[in-house]
């Protein structure tokens, strides 16, 4: 372990923070875009295109990863990213903003099925927890670094340019794009990852790989230090390297394609799939799909509602009546009202910190399992306990203490099922369960979209359940 270990974990933690930053946007934007004629009927339309684009690009991407290598994919995924977040800036009008929500994530798909194998592949076994750890961590000062950019810019209002009125929420998507395009340009110069090469039995590139690591890692050791570099084996890489122009026909490909997906129906990595696309379709739906409402969620209870009151006052409200409310109903806050939800997410993102500090001591004490499992269960609480204390100071107070978990969740998470299948196939199943989580997420989102404003406490109920579930799922999977 030396500076380029640093060094890559602090890029790919960057990079990653860009999912984080969207991901937390969509419920800021929906709340204060209100040059964007957002309301109760079309406001889930951002959310579950972005979902969509996840779940799309999640099919495709762990396989490429796989087949070309970590590094290809993560750069091509990162400048669509990069693109599209620039062009949302500048969107005309919601729907071409819908557009670009699928655009970003798809290539955010490209990104969690390929960073933290690309990270987890340049360290020892010993040290993969920590690293992954580690960048999972940067969600969290993303995080707080995107609401406090939403405190001091979407409760204030800019000029029109145009046709388009540069209002806060546009400063505010250019602003947090900035350390996924400082992450972005430093990978331009860094190798492919060092494990999927020795994989691949391509010793030039390893020899490059291994050679760029040791120049890095020696900047700053004396010249005694140098013979304790790492070095490539004198003997072939990998028992088929010689069989390599076989293995280029048409039918061997085919075959090894085959080969490639039947491993996952083998035991013990069949029951392992299963319960963690149980686990993940669970939590994603539970905690991802909730997190992102959590803004409009916050903001039902600041206007003064709450969910048990307002479920008994629809039944007193004709079809029409709701219907004509729904329709004219905007989903825009500002003033006053937008600044307290925006500091309930903030503070919620300050407490990630000392538990993000928690996690990274414990990961590897505790183990991935004991850790990720009373996470999920505080998440699954809160969202129960919000319904059951069902007032404007509980639901605060919750939402921070949610806030403040489910930022931390994905470190164990992520880290353990990366970890659950061997190299040649780690991508793959990391796309895999992607696409079952973002499908969960996808429903999620839909569910909260459709039932909320009708029957708020089913909402919650279910989406507490979703994440008791993948708690549940997870004592029956094996520790690493």
């Amino acid at each position: 372990i030396g500076l380029f270990h640093y060094i890559i974990t602090l890029i790919c933690g960057l990079g990653y923070s860009g999912y984080s930053i969207f991901y937390q946007s969509i419920g800021f934007v929906i709340i204060s875009a209100c040059d964007l004629d957002i309301n109760r009927n079309n406001k889930g339309w951002l959310s579950l295109a972005y979902m969509i684009g996840l779940a799309i690009g999640a099919s495709i991407f762990g396989r490429l990863a796989d087949a070309y290598g970590r590094r290809k994919i993560l750069l091509f995924s990162l400048t669509i990213n990069l693109i599209a977040m620039l062009l949302s800036a500048f969107a005309y009008n919601y729907n071409m903003l819908v557009i670009l929500a699928a655009i970003i994530g798809c290539s955010h798909a490209g990104l969690l099925a390929t960073i933290y194998n690309y990270l987890m592949e340049f360290f020892p076994r010993q040290y993969r927890g920590i690293a992954g750890a580690c960048m999972s961590s940067f969600l969290i000062f993303e995080s707080l670094l995107g609401s406090t950019v939403a405190f001091f810019t979407l409760p204030h209002s800019f000029y029109k340019i145009g046709g388009i009125y540069f209002s806060s929420w546009r400063l505010y998507l250019i602003i947090v794009m900035i350390p996924t395009l400082i992450g972005y340009c430093i990978l331009l110069f860094l190798p492919d990852s060092l494990r999927f090469t020795l994989a691949k039995s391509e010793r030039k590139k390893a020899e490059f790989v291994l050679k760029k690591i040791n120049r890095i890692n020696s900047c700053f050791k004396c010249r005694n230090d140098l013979h304790k570099q790492y070095a490539l084996p004198l003997t072939s890489l990998h028992p088929r390297a010689s069989n390599r122009k076989e293995n280029n026909s048409k039918t061997s490909r085919f075959r090894h394609e085959l080969e490639h997906f039947r491993f996952f129906g083998k035991q013990p990595w069949l029951r392992r799939l299963l319960l963690l696309s149980v686990g993940w379709f669970g939590f994603c739906f539970g905690d991802q799909g909730f997190s992102i409402w959590l803004p409009s969620a916050v903001s039902y209870y600041t206007s003064g509602k709450t969910c048990w009151h307002s479920h008994q006052h629809v039944h007193n409200i004709s079809h029409n009546a709701m219907h004509s409310l729904h329709l004219n109903s905007s989903a825009c806050q500002n003033g006053e009202k937008l600044k307290t939800v925006i500091i309930d997410i903030l503070i919620g993102n300050l407490l990630s910190l000392p538990v993000a500090i928690g996690c990274l001591l414990l990961i590897n004490r505790v183990g991935r399992k004991w850790l990720y499992f009373p996470m999920i269960t505080i998440c699954a609480l809160s969202i129960l306990l919000m319904v059951v204390i069902d007032n404007v100071y509980g639901a605060l107070i919750l939402g921070c203490v949610f806030t403040s978990i489910s930022n931390n969740a994905w470190i164990p998470y992520k880290t353990w099922s990366a970890e659950l299948f061997p190299t040649k196939v780690r991508s793959t199943s990391t796309g895999i369960l992607n696409i079952v989580g973002h499908t969960g997420s996808i429903l999620g989102m839909t569910t909260f979209a459709v039932l909320f404003n009708k029957n708020c406490t089913a909402t919650l109920i279910i989406f507490s359940l979703l994440g008791f579930l993948s708690g549940f799922t997870a004592l029956f999977l094996p520790d690493t």
